[in-house]
């Protein structure tokens, strides 16, 4: 089991939240959704599934909620458990209910993509992850398959070679301002993976606007991140629909264009409560080009991509 699935809040009870964000793309039948299953404990504890699901030419999210003690651990195997909410690092099994959907679901994962670890970088915060940030960073996953069936509002959709992809956050806030994409749908390279997040960063002494990122392309990891020295730029439009970040690592450069479409409202922790609103992209396009020195540029597409901007000046 990877120690990044596992939940790190026991006996955290106070100004604390801890989330999974759990995500399918199934070009086949058009098919992008997102699941967060999580805790927080502000003025109010509790227990909760946020859903973001983007279906042929229609889009649902929402949030489930249960009380704090309703949200269990249980050791073998390893999993997640809320009323009718299982999850582990084998899939996930659902059946959520809100005034306007009814979502179920059934999933297996195939193994994992964790990232490679080491000392200096035991997750993708790196050597910050020996601190107690305002907001931890995980990569659970980059790549996995997924396969089963799920029943939206009464329609089955079997979903024969999904892709997978997960991740994890957890501290007291998120950061006042971030932007995050992550795509695994590429037609030019069916293995290839990206995630990026760009966040102020508010724990003193540090004060600072730093950047985690990760290409995979189906052989080898390639990270950048301001605590490996690489700079980055960030470009927005003025109607705030898009943007581009340009990456340089040491001998390697990343350059990525979003453009967030289908924008859905999902609920986020900030400022000791768990009640903001963030808009969250199930299904934007995104184009990337990524050059190492001595290697071909690699151009890559993808249709399915997940995106945020919050705040962004």
């Amino acid at each position: 089991m990877s120690n990044r699935f596992i939940f790190q809040g026991e006996g955290k009870r106070s100004n604390y939240f801890e989330g999974w964000y759990v995500k399918c793309t199934d070009t086949k039948n058009d098919l992008s959704l997102a699941l967060i299953p999580g805790v927080s404990h502000f003025s109010e504890s509790q227990s909760f599934v946020q859903y973001n699901i983007h279906y042929k030419d229609k889009a649902y999210s929402g949030m489930v909620r249960f009380d704090r003690d309703d949200f269990e651990v249980i050791p073998d195997p390893y999993s997640i458990i809320m009323p009718k909410f299982v999850l582990s690092e084998a899939g996930v099994k659902a059946s959520l209910s809100d005034e306007e959907n009814h979502i179920v679901m059934d999933f297996s994962f195939g193994p994992l993509l964790p990232l490679r670890q080491t000392v200096y970088m035991p997750s993708i915060m790196g050597p910050l992850e020996y601190l107690t940030m305002p907001c931890a960073h995980d990569i659970v996953s980059m790549r996995h398959t997924v396969e089963g069936k799920i029943h939206l509002n009464g329609e089955e959709i079997k979903v024969e070679s999904g892709i997978g992809y997960m991740e994890k956050d957890r501290g007291s806030t998120f950061p006042s301002n971030y932007l995050w994409l992550q795509t695994n749908d590429f037609p030019e390279n069916t293995q290839a993976s990206l995630s990026l997040a760009i966040a102020t960063i508010d724990k003193k002494p540090l004060h600072l606007t730093g950047l985690i990122a990760v290409f995979h392309d189906g052989v080898k990891e390639h990270r950048f991140s301001t605590y490996l020295g690489s700079r980055f730029k960030v470009e927005v439009d003025e109607d705030k629909k898009g943007y581009v970040v340009k990456v340089k690592g040491i001998n390697k450069k990343l350059e990525v264009r979003v453009n967030l479409l289908n924008e859905k409202e999902l609920i986020a922790p900030m400022d000791s409560e768990m009640d903001f609103p963030i808009k969250e992209s199930i299904k934007s396009s995104l184009s990337m080009t990524f050059k190492e020195k001595g290697k071909p540029e690699v151009t890559l597409s993808s249709e399915h991509a997940a995106a945020e901007l919050v705040n962004w000046i």
